[in-house]
């Protein structure tokens, strides 16, 4: 629950609100709280509220210099519930959150400031954070607010946490074959692994994987957005579709003139969702470093940046390497892919990736006259044609379930052996 504070300028916060010091608050044995506050007077004024309480604290501080150090302290105590304070976060409050939010187990987040914005509060929400207080900590309000994040911890940990993975694919330029590889894969992983998959559209521009993947859609993301707040199982099997496939898809706003920015802050929340219900996740991006891109880059697990091996595409993506990272998106979870590769090529991989500056996940071949015959009709690839038991390879890998065998074979991208 978030606390919005009222607007009324007489309100006050004092001693009618105070909560009794010496009343202890009752948590569960097996409840472990984390405190990651890097403002000192903060953090001070939380500690002791938190001794008042007899609340048990693991750790008084967790790094949180960076990203990575945040991330990396809050994965190795593994904590219920994570105590963040906003002032002096490496990222943007919502971004922070949303990234922890991809931890399993998920911590329930308390965000803590030292006054109350309700415009961060709603983005604090939206991302997923469980509580929001501001001083003075000696108060019901805070009380209350740890109550409700520690009763809760042990059932959101064991029923509720996130497990399932989000990939998402963007083009360096239109035309590269994100949308295409994307739909395949998806489709692959349902029928070779029998995954949960689902095909999320946030290309805004066009989105066409609803035809590609022939899928009768009464709903839309922006209707999945707009119910958000009342999100659960059956109001979501309401609204994807199935397709012929077995994937579950939900397609963009058929009105390419839908707001983006409103839709995209409300996406890290979204994901967490999509992370319960799903084995893996596949967002197509279209296109480009968009805005409903980079407003969820810290909620996904994997980026895969498709281009061709034509100069323009080539020039695009080293760009969008460099934009991205930035951005602080680390490069091992990046995944640069050459598509459309021909069979006989003056440049080799090792060399194009010395060009780039970055390594090549994986090099799919060409097959034009294939790909055009199946989307006249439209309908996928045949799963017995080389090029989509090429794109099975490349998904299995992509979702970390190639076989050992595989893994131990010499490095080549689809008969184009690699340079030692």
């Amino acid at each position: 629950m978030i606390h919005v504070p009222e607007t009324n300028s007489n309100t006050v916060t004092g001693a009618e609100t105070a909560a009794p010091a010496d009343i202890a608050l009752k948590v569960p044995a097996d409840t472990t709280i984390s405190v990651a506050v890097a403002d000192p007077k903060l953090r001070g004024e939380v500690l002791e509220a938190l001794r008042k309480l007899s609340v048990p604290v693991v750790e008084e501080n967790c790094d949180a210099a960076t990203m990575a150090e945040l991330m990396a302290s809050v994965e190795r105590l593994r904590p219920n519930v994570l105590i963040l304070g906003l002032p002096g976060l490496p990222s943007d409050p919502a971004s922070v959150v949303a990234r922890i939010l991809t931890l399993e187990p998920a911590p329930h987040i308390v965000a803590v400031d030292e006054s109350a914005d309700p415009e961060m509060i709603l983005k604090l929400m939206r991302a997923g954070a469980s509580e929001f207080v501001y001083p003075p900590f000696a108060s019901t309000a805070f009380r209350d607010a740890m109550r409700r994040a520690t009763s809760d911890s042990g059932r959101a940990v064991q029923q509720d946490r996130p497990t399932g993975s989000v990939i998402g694919f963007v083009s360096a330029k239109g035309g590269c074959g994100a949308t295409t590889l994307a739909c395949h894969a998806a489709s692959s992983l349902r029928r070779s692994f029998k995954k949960d998959v689902l095909l999320a559209d946030l290309d805004m521009a066009s989105g066409i994987t609803g035809s590609i993947m022939q899928a009768v859609a009464r709903y839309s993301l922006e209707d999945a957005l707009q119910n958000l707040q009342r999100m659960d199982l059956k109001l979501w099997k309401g609204m994807v579709a199935t397709t012929p496939s077995g994937v579950d898809l939900i397609p963009a706003p058929p009105d390419n003139t839908a707001p983006v920015v409103p839709i995209s802050r409300r996406m890290p929340q979204m994901l967490r969702f999509w992370r319960m219900q799903y084995d893996v996740t596949l967002i197509d991006f279209g296109h480009g470093i968009t805005q409903p891109l980079l407003e969820v880059l810290d909620s996904i697990d994997t980026l895969v940046l498709v281009a061709t091996n034509e100069v323009l595409a080539l020039r695009q993506a080293k760009r969008m390497i460099h934009t991205l990272a930035v951005q602080s998106f680390g490069t091992n979870r990046l995944k640069l892919v050459i598509n459309r590769m021909p069979k006989r090529t003056p440049i080799q991989i090792p060399e194009l990736e010395k060009v780039m500056g970055h390594a090549i996940f994986s090099a799919i071949p060409n097959d034009y006259l294939l790909l055009n015959e199946a989307y006249s009709q439209p309908r996928l690839m045949d799963p017995n044609s080389d090029l989509e038991k090429q794109i099975g390879k490349f998904a299995a890998k992509l979702a970390g379930i190639a076989t050992a065998a595989e893994e131990k074979k010499p490095r080549t991208f689809f008969g184009l052996r690699g340079k030692k």
